[in-house]
């Protein structure tokens, strides 16, 4: 398996047309057929390299590729052996997004929502700026990784996105905001989501002089509200820095809908984790409420972690359960993952 600047097809069964860089891939489309090809249209292609593997071909792609240079690598594991899905885009600044899925899916449609990703992904703005000890720095986008499980039926779908980004500081130390997007997808209209719950950790063998999780968003127990805002506040305080937000919940947009959250940490600096619950929605003016059936449930945790001038690594593990019709609860199981960030691939401003 080489790295091409191209879209690296499934089975070699969809002709991919390459033109001069900055402009679109095309696609000629490929008829359906017994031999498994794909009958889609693709959508513009972003500037960068990109490709996917499908089946057993997905699983022996994210163990080559966690040989290459890249700004995020996923770290092998046993769990990997249930991924169905890769993606992976690489912008022109270097950055790395994953799009990965475990469990059933089809391929038309799973092949679109990664470029719809991907695209997405490449709109980012690669810096933001911020200020230590009165001096300008750039707190440049690293990479994002999108993990996915599907339930069988398709009926159920849990997932998380974890976004990479890091600052410098004069001490040599590295800061690193991992902004996470945790979704619980029921897609009947007599399914809701129960709970969902995401733990991000340092590996044990690892010393927490090394790298620890220094803070995290929301910082305590809550709720029942619509959202947690994140107006994120980032500010300097010698050369450390702090990180808030305030949870509100909007009015104008308040349909009855609300959650409850809890914070809990098994080892201050080793993991937090963050449990979403009590999805309901309000009837009437009263205080009856029902489970929120049929409705996506979004949650937006974040961590900041500090790690010596070397490679980070931190795991991930999330995971939901169901309500089916308030008769029975179905856990979605557990997806287990971590990731190595590697800033020094991406392009300086």
């Amino acid at each position: 398996m080489r790295w091409r600047p191209l879209l690296a097809v499934l089975l070699g069964l969809l002709m991919v047309g390459v033109t001069a860089a900055g402009t679109n891939i095309s696609a000629k489309g490929a008829k359906e057929s017994n031999k498994d090809t794909l009958d889609i249209e693709l959508l513009p292609i972003p500037m960068g390299k990109m490709m996917y593997f499908y089946g057993e071909d997905a699983v022996k792609a994210l163990a080559e590729m966690n040989h290459k240079n890249l700004t995020l690598r996923i770290v092998p594991s046993q769990g990997l052996s249930q991924v169905t899905f890769v993606g992976l885009y690489r912008d022109t600044n270097g950055r790395t997004y994953y799009y990965i899925v475990e469990g059933p899916v089809k391929k038309e449609t799973v092949l679109r929502d990664f470029i719809k990703q991907a695209k997405h992904f490449s709109q980012r703005p690669a810096h933001r700026k911020i200020s230590i000890m009165g001096r300008t720095r750039d707190w440049a986008d690293i990479g994002a990784v999108t993990w996915k499980k599907t339930s069988v039926g398709t009926t159920m779908e849990m997932g998380i996105t974890a976004e990479f980004s890091y600052v410098p500081t004069t001490s040599g130390m590295k800061y690193y905001l991992v902004e996470i997007y945790q979704s619980g997808n029921p897609k009947r209209s007599d399914i809701a989501v129960d709970e969902m719950t995401v733990d991000i950790s340092v590996p044990d063998r690892i010393p927490l002089s090394e790298i620890w999780i220094s803070k995290w968003l929301p910082k305590m127990d809550g709720g029942p509200k619509k959202y947690y805002s994140y107006t994120s506040t980032i500010n300097v305080e010698g050369n450390l820095l702090s990180y808030s937000a305030s949870a509100s919940t909007s009015e104008e947009t308040n349909d009855g809908i609300t959650f409850r959250w809890k914070v809990k940490s098994r080892e201050i600096g080793r993991n937090v984790e963050f449990i979403h619950y009590d999805f309901v929605k309000k009837i009437g003016s009263g205080r009856l409420s029902r489970p929120a059936y049929g409705i996506i449930l979004d949650a937006n945790p974040s961590v900041i972690v500090v790690s010596k001038p070397n490679t980070a690594r931190l795991f991930f593990e999330a995971s939901a359960k169901f309500n089916i019709a308030n008769r029975m609860i179905i856990p979605t199981g557990t997806l287990k993952f971590g990731v190595e960030f590697n800033p020094n691939g991406v392009r300086e401003q």
